[in-house]
């Protein structure tokens, strides 16, 4: 857990500041006590109904990550062919296995369908297209695991939610899903399609959802519309729920109403008898991650003051990309007592490189180190190489144990597969 003993931030028993004296910064680290709690509250939340919980790889997909949530008895939710690879790499079984995602590509769903998947998750009439000649022609040579292909449809049931626009995937200009109108129509082919079995239905709505209203209304909606024709619910075994529940981070109490959720849940699938899926991602992993970096220099404007640190929109792109505000503390904290107002900014050419505005902390030396909170999720996993800068180290905090869990990449492995190739063909223009 993330907490302040005797004034220096801890994650797990282990302190950051000495850490960060050995492993250097910038670098993520992750509290494992505070992923098994996440899990565990999810599943005390769920008692009393038939629950899997597949954790979104997207959020963070470090092999340490994942072999720790195996461990709990999770599977995964995968959106691409490389996040399937991942899985697979950790031996993850197969049957605990969703792949999920608007655009695969036919090697990807050629991959999928020879090592198994529990569930393929059919987002459109033209990948079913795709997707039904492929087993097609890898039943027919034998080639396509367990000889049949279990299937979801995605739905778009046009629920709003409360969160920013970049992250809501389930209103009816998203990209994402597909109308009950279409789904009508492709549940009648996949019913006439060998080796194709439609298994459940799945939404999802976006992500940091903090009300539970939504939810229920995307189950009524999805549940009532199977009850408009009987072949709708042949053969349905579960309704995926999707993830996106919200939590204000490890200093705060705001977070879904867990328990509620459980309830409403139960309530709507138990008559049914309908086992249910859900896919979280940053609930598990968010709080767990601190991003620890250096400050390099206070730099004073006319209107305002900077503490310009070693990490950037590079090791964590949220507060850029999404305008996200994630807690940034001091790793010591009862140093000076005077209170600073600053953007805190990275060194890269960008001015949309901050990780947190106007905020309040105190008169720190060159040297100091700061603390970004809730890295844990889409921190690494959407860290990028911009300016030249190699990604940071990792390292999972553990009851008193530090574990380095992805090396700070060399400044060589940049340049590494650079090459000057001639490209055999003809592609003169005609």
């Amino acid at each position: 857990m993330i907490r302040y003993v005797d004034r220096r931030l801890v994650v797990d028993g282990i302190d950051i500041d000495r850490l960060a004296d050995v492993v250097g910064t910038p670098f993520h680290a992750y509290s494992a006590g505070t992923i098994r709690e996440r899990h565990a509250r999810i599943v005390n939340a769920f008692d009393g109904i038939d629950l899997g919980i597949r954790y979104a790889v997207k959020a963070c997909g470090n092999a340490a990550i994942l072999r720790l949530l195996q461990e709990l008895g999770a599977g995964f939710d995968l959106v691409s062919g490389g996040e399937y690879q991942r899985a697979r790499r950790i031996c993850a079984s197969p049957d605990k296995l969703v792949i999920a995602g608007v655009g695969k590509r036919e090697d990807e769903i050629r991959s999928v369908l020879r090592d198994g998947v529990g569930v393929y998750h059919i987002e459109s009439e033209a990948e079913f297209d795709l997707v039904s000649k492929v087993v097609a022609e890898m039943r027919a040579s034998g080639a396509l695991h367990g000889g049949t292909l279990r299937v979801a449809l995605r739905l778009n049931p046009d629920v709003g939610v409360d969160t920013h626009d970049y992250i809501a995937t389930a209103k009816k200009e998203s990209k994402f899903g597909i109308d009950f109108q279409t789904a009508s129509g492709l549940v009648e082919r996949i019913a006439e399609t060998s080796a194709i079995d439609l298994c459940a239905y799945h939404v999802h709505l976006g992500s940091l959802l903090f009300e539970v209203g939504p939810y229920l209304e995307a189950c009524k909606k999805v549940l009532a519309w199977m009850d408009e024709d009987p072949l709708r619910a042949k053969g349905v075994t579960h309704y995926d729920m999707g993830g996106g529940f919200g939590s204000g981070g490890p200093f705060s109490d705001a977070a879904i109403d867990l328990d509620a959720l459980g309830r409403g849940m139960k309530e709507l699938l138990g008559p049914r008898r309908l086992s249910l899926l859900c896919e979280p991602g940053r609930f598990l992993v968010g709080d767990s991650g601190v991003l620890v970096t250096s400050l390099l220099y206070e730099k004073c404007g006319l209107t305002k003051d900077f503490y310009v640190v070693d990490a950037a929109m590079t090791d964590l792109i949220r507060p850029s990309l999404y305008g996200a505000t994630h807690d940034i503390l001091p790793v010591l904290s009862g140093g000076s007592d005077r209170a600073r107002r600053v953007d805190v900014v990275g060194p890269v050419c960008e001015s949309g490189d901050w990780l947190g505005k106007d905020r309040e902390l105190p008169q720190l030396d060159a040297g100091a180190r700061l603390a970004v909170l809730q890295s844990g999720a889409y921190g690494m996993s959407m860290a990028s190489n911009y300016n030249t800068r190699p990604k940071v180290a990792e390292v999972l905090c553990d009851s008193g144990r530090a574990h380095l869990i992805s090396r700070r990449q060399p400044l060589e492995d940049l340049w590494r597969d650079e090459c000057d190739v001639a490209v055999e063909g003809d592609f003169t223009s005609r």
